[in-house]
């Protein structure tokens, strides 16, 4: 069996969970064996909400960030149970939602790179995909696509659209670092999923 690792990231909006969906179908069309760990967990989010609303948790709190690091650390494991079983694992984002939010953003972008990348490091333990995909959007098309495709209200679009600015360019500098594949998530979902594809076929191809 194929024990594989593929982690795709971006921004709201650009198309990442209907991309890891599509290589997810793809793969068990070759006969291979492959689970998905979806970037909400309804049963732990459900959880974790209730936690956080009983005792009025400050989303800047450094309790808020241990219980939302524990969210990290469980799809670790999930990750994890998967590649033992000899599995494809597909992680609908993994740790570079939290490192471009947290420079920029909330309790640790008050601290130390180096801290951050620890905490990071306790989460997710040094595991790094064989294959990671960062999906690159402009904000103002993916600001489009939740609004007029999924019909959400975005209260303050400005703010949003300045928060979202902040996070993508963090997201680019991190994929260029890591050496991740940067694909053009303005292009439309059909020519996408197929670059997508010749990237994820190949690593199937080559990896024993």
């Amino acid at each position: 069996m194929k024990r594989l690792f593929i982690a795709v990231e971006g921004i709201d909006g650009s198309g990442k969970s209907s991309l890891v969906k599509f290589l997810e179908s793809k793969i068990k069309s070759l006969g291979m064996k492959v689970a998905r760990v979806a970037t909400r967990e309804e049963n732990v989010e459900h959880t974790f909400s209730s936690v956080c609303k009983d005792y009025d948790l400050d989303p800047n709190s450094s309790a808020y960030m241990f219980f939302f690091q524990m969210l990290h650390a469980l799809k670790y494991d999930r990750i994890k149970k998967i590649l033992d079983d000899g599995l494809v694992a597909i992680a609908d984002r993994w740790d570079f939602s939290f490192l471009v939010y947290h420079q920029n953003f909330g309790f640790f972008s008050r601290e130390t790179e180096n801290l951050r990348f620890e905490v990071n490091r306790l989460a997710f333990n040094n595991l790094c995909p064989d294959v990671g995909i960062y999906m690159d959007v402009s904000v103002s098309n993916a600001i489009d696509r939740r609004m007029y495709m999924r019909g959400e209200v975005i209260d303050c679009l400005e703010k949003e659209k300045e928060f979202y600015e902040v996070i993508t360019g963090a997201y680019r500098k991190l994929a260029a670092e890591k050496q991740w594949h940067v694909l053009d998530a303005n292009k439309g979902f059909d020519e996408i999923k197929m670059d997508a594809w010749e990237i994820v076929h190949k690593a199937l191809s080559t990896k024993p």
